[in-house]
């Protein structure tokens, strides 16, 4: 596990991350529990969990917020989408739990 990620490769995560939130809101915003929205949001969870799987939990972390920084988008949770569809199950720390939408 690296705990530093090279600059230009951090450049290309923050990329990824970038389309793969502003894909998932784009479809939020349309359907909130379409399947194209739980599409999105499975990337987005995807290239979350690689982060904290390649890198360190800190440097995984500062990727994220970062990506959420510059999109001022709010990061889905990664637990599966409730029976009745009005929320997430589980917890995830590196999501911005009980919102989903635009950042002030």
């Amino acid at each position: 596990m690296n705990t530093q990620v090279d600059p230009k490769v951090a450049k290309v995560l923050a990329e990824s991350g970038e389309f793969y939130l502003k894909a998932f809101h784009s479809e939020y915003e349309k359907d909130p529990v379409g399947p194209r929205t739980e599409f999105r949001r499975g990337q987005f969870t995807g290239w979350k969990q690689s982060l904290f799987i390649l890198y360190s939990e800190a440097a995984a972390q500062e990727t994220i917020e970062g990506v959420s920084n510059r999109t001022r988008l709010s990061v889905p949770p990664a637990g599966e989408l409730s029976d009745d569809g009005k929320g997430y199950l589980g917890h995830d720390s590196s999501c911005h739990m009980g919102f989903i939408g635009k950042l002030a």
